[in-house]
């Protein structure tokens, strides 16, 4: 059975394009939620500093709470659909090369029984 590498290698270069496509995206997300965590660190870190959170209203909190989770959940939807599509395109390449590799193993042997009856031919015509 082939390493991981050498089948990754043989990737169609559309499927990696479209694989290739999707990492901006994904890298975006990952690098906002990366600032959000250093700025909620950096707040937490200034011991002197009034916290402007707490001194704003509840409801108006939970409101941008809640619309954070739905933007959350929304960019969580766009990369699950983003990840199916590329799952989708790897099933579809890793058909396409099955049947490559059943067909090439199909030449193969035909060329093998060929050049093995060749080989007998030829070996029966010499010593005649």
């Amino acid at each position: 059975m082939p390493s991981l590498r050498k089948r990754l290698m043989a990737l169609d270069p559309a499927t990696v394009s479209t694989v290739l496509s999707l990492l901006p995206t994904i890298l975006e997300q990952a690098n906002k939620t990366i600032e959000k965590i250093k700025k909620g660190k950096r707040k937490g870190e200034a011991p002197g500093a009034p916290d402007l959170v707490e001194n704003r209203d509840p409801a108006a909190r939970i409101a941008e709470l809640e619309a954070a989770v739905v933007q959350q959940a929304e960019a969580v939807k766009m990369l699950a659909e983003q990840h199916a599509i590329t799952i989708e395109a790897l099933r579809k390449e890793a058909a396409r090369l099955e049947r490559r590799l059943r067909l090439m193993t199909g030449v193969a042997m035909a060329g093998v029984a060929l050049g093995l009856g060749g080989l007998v031919i030829a070996i029966n015509l010499l010593f005649r």
